[in-house]
């Protein structure tokens, strides 16, 4: 059985992958763009507010708020 969390829940060094992404189209767009999308494998480097989650080869520094959720199932032997 999966866990799923949303991000900004994740721990430090957590690793999981996308399972959903909701809020408004343009957002989930933007996201999108930026390598957070559905099957995508991320890893929370920093928690907090913002955040930063490595996507590849990739830092993203994100503030997460009411206009999107993205929920990751987390990969239990990381």
């Amino acid at each position: 059985m999966e866990n799923i969390v949303p991000l900004e829940l994740m721990a430090a060094g957590e690793v999981g992958h996308v399972v959903q992404v909701d809020g408004s189209p343009e957002v989930v767009h933007r996201l999108a763009e930026m390598g957070l999308r559905e099957q995508v494998r991320v890893m929370m480097v920093q928690p907090g507010r913002p955040c930063i989650v490595a996507v590849g080869d990739h830092r993203l520094s994100l503030r997460m708020d009411e206009k999107a959720e993205i929920f990751v199932a987390l990969t239990m032997d990381a």
